[in-house]
C-alpha cells in the first residue's frame, strides 16, 4: 500500500506542476492581450493629438482670415503655426515612446510568464522521475 500512495503522490505531483504551467500560461496570454490594449490606446492616443493639432491650424488660419490676414504671408502666424507643428511633434514622439515602453513591459512580463510555465513543467517532471526512482530502488 505504501508503494501505491507513493506513486499517487508522484502522480498528484506531476499534476499540480501542470496546473501551475498552465496558470503561467494563462498570465502570459494576459499579457499579450495588454500589449495590444497598449499599442491601440497609444495609436488613438497619436489620433487624438493630430487631430487637435489640425483644428488648432484651422482656427488660426480662421482667425487670421477673419481679421484680414492672407494666409501664409504673415510672419506671426507662420511662427505660432510652425510653434503648434513643433509641439505637436513632440507630443506624438512622447505618445509613441511611452507606448513602446508599456508593449516592451508587457511583452517581458509575458516572456517571464512562459520562462516560468516551462521551468514548473521541467521541475514537475523531474520530480516525477525523481519519484518513480525511489519508487523502483526502493
Amino acid at each position: 500500500m505504501g508503494v501505491g500512495l507513493q506513486v499517487a503522490g508522484v502522480f498528484a505531483g506531476l499534476q499540480a506542476a501542470k496546473a501551475q504551467a498552465r496558470v503561467y500560461e494563462a498570465q502570459a496570454a494576459a499579457y499579450n492581450e495588454q500589449k495590444e490594449m497598449a499599442k491601440i490606446e497609444s495609436s488613438q492616443m497619436e489620433a487624438e493629438r493630430r487631430d487637435l493639432l489640425r483644428r488648432q491650424l484651422a482656427s488660426l488660419g480662421t482667425s487670421m482670415s477673419a481679421q484680414g490676414v492672407a494666409l501664409g504671408t504673415s510672419p506671426s502666424v507662420l511662427a505660432l503655426a510652425d510653434d503648434e507643428k513643433k509641439m505637436a511633434k513632440a507630443d506624438i514622439d512622447k505618445i509613441k515612446l511611452m507606448g513602446m515602453a508599456n508593449r516592451r513591459k508587457y511583452e517581458l512580463g509575458a516572456a517571464g510568464a512562459r520562462a516560468s510555465a516551462s521551468a514548473t513543467r521541467l521541475g514537475g517532471f523531474s520530480k516525477a522521475a525523481a519519484g518513480i526512482y525511489d519508487i523502483v530502488s526502493g
